[in-house]
């Protein structure tokens, strides 16, 4: 009787062995005639690796019908069954490897505390089924719970928040011994109020749907904020300018940055939390899309979901120009999941005013997918997610850029920057709609990894315009 020779659990179920072995018999192929020195045996190889994308595929149709039969309410992957499905990895010998390929660290990553809500493909296949059952949505293998990651914001702004009063306080000390200001008092009025000031600020709906006396209440807290935030800053300016003992131009920006991270924080914690009302309601359209589905229909279903990604897998490789299958290749290791959320995290903070656009009001933040694969990261409008892949192309920076560069593009919908874009650029006005947006993923990364951090390296009209498109505005949650 043939056995799967990839999936311990389900060794005996003749479509999951089928084709598991039609996959691996193709590996050693592809492995003897990828190292020969003969012309017609490469070029075989070559299409063979291209039958290898498509098996791994039925493998992986096979292995969520037979999880699926059932028809439990959750999804479970075991160790093999996630490298396979996260990284492309059979797990038999048969597929080489990168030597730094650490399977172990790969399967204990997890994510810490942010914005984004994180999750391997094998998470997203587990939600989905859980989705159409109506059963409650399982935690994300590398991700934290919301509540998790808003208490870890919470813990992150209170510490940014006593620095930076130290950090005040030794100014004072050292170039203002003599302010009249009540620094501690100001300081207290700040962190008191930042919350309730940035709901104003963002107008969300807590306050927009408040009754007038409510509304009135937390724009006083705003104004509070607002008051003693403004006598501050004078205070840090007017040392920066004093003739006796001025404070170099180098401590007041870093005082500056300080405190912005402390408000950039807030908006993160209040985006998360208005998100999670988003998140159960898309939890629940599908829900009751699929109530009255009969037990077949509902594991169709799911087939369907994921093959509707199977497209939008393929689109970061095709972005780089690199080989499109999903399987581990030998040219590196996998990224780390816990380091690219944080650069991804720290990335986003750069530019805030993409959660600003409608696509967020209506959906919520975009979540994270980490997908088996090659390439430069991406946005798949369709159901709202960052595309990940978990081998990138020409760095981390540059691939995590990508998702939210095609983010950034794909949700103007107001035209707030590809009107400007196209037209204000000289070089830009006679390109197509697809040209026009690669320039601008391109643009956009040295925008975001170089301009932002005080090098300049894009051409001068293109900065210009960039400064334009990302000066602050108004915004609404």
């Amino acid at each position: 009787m043939l056995k799967s020779v990839y999936f311990p659990r389900w060794m005996d179920v003749p479509e999951v062995a089928q084709a598991s072995e039609t996959m691996s018999r193709l590996i050693r192929q592809h492995g003897e005639l990828a190292n020969s020195k003969e012309t017609e045996d490469r070029a075989q190889a070559r299409k063979i690796w291209t039958k290898l994308s498509s098996a791994w595929w039925d493998v992986l149709f096979a292995l969520l019908e037979a999880q699926t039969q059932s028809l439990p309410d959750h999804l479970t992957f075991d160790e093999s069954e996630r490298l396979f499905i996260d990284l492309g990895f059979p797990g038999d010998g048969t597929l080489p490897v990168h030597k730094d390929f650490d399977p172990a660290r790969v399967l204990e990553a997890r994510c810490e505390g942010g914005m984004f809500s994180y999750f391997t493909f094998s998470d997203y296949i587990a939600e989905c089924w859980s989705m159409i059952q109506g059963t409650p949505l399982p935690e994300p293998a590398i991700g934290l719970p919301v509540e998790q990651r808003i208490e870890a914001m919470l813990a992150q702004l209170n510490d940014l928040q006593g620095k930076r009063d130290e950090e005040l306080l030794r100014i004072a000390e050292t170039y203002v011994p003599n302010t009249p200001l009540n620094l501690k008092k100001l300081t207290a009025d700040m962190n008191q109020n930042l919350m309730m000031g940035m709901k104003v600020l963002m107008r969300v709906p807590e306050y927009r749907e408040a009754k007038e006396s409510v509304r009135q209440e937390m724009s006083q807290a705003r104004f509070r904020y607002a008051e003693a935030e403004e006598a501050i800053l004078l205070m840090v300016s007017s040392a920066q300018k004093a003739d006796a003992n001025p404070m170099p131009l180098a401590e007041m920006e870093d005082f500056l940055r300080l405190h912005e991270r402390t408000t950039t924080l807030a908006r993160k914690i209040l985006y998360t939390e208005n998100d999670t009302k988003k998140a159960e309601r898309r939890a629940k359209k599908i829900t009751d899309a699929c109530a009255q589905f009969p037990d077949m229909m509902k594991r169709h279903e799911l087939r369907n979901m994921v093959a509707k990604k199977r497209e939008y897998l393929s689109v970061p490789a095709k972005t780089a120009r690199c080989d499109t299958s999903p399987l581990c290749p030998s040219s590196a290791p996998p990224i780390d999941y816990r380091e690219n959320a944080a650069k991804l995290e720290a990335m986003s903070e750069l530019d805030m005013d993409m959660f600003s656009v409608p696509r967020v009001r209506m959906y919520g933040i975009p979540r994270v997918i980490f997908i088996p694969g090659q390439g430069l990261s991406t946005y798949d409008w369709q159901d709202h997610t960052l595309l990940v892949p978990v081998f990138p192309v020409g760095g981390d920076d540059k691939s995590l850029s990508y998702a939210l560069g095609t983010f950034r593009w794909d949700s103007d919908e107001e035209r707030r920057l590809k009107t400007p874009y196209e037209q204000q650029i000289k070089e830009n006005k006679k390109k197509s709609i697809l040209a026009l947006a690669s320039s601008f993923y391109k643009d956009y990364f040295l925008w975001l990894t170089k301009e932002k951090q005080g090098y300049r390296i894009l051409p001068r009209e293109t900065r210009k315009v960039f400064e334009q498109m990302f000066a602050p505005r108004a915004e609404e949650s």
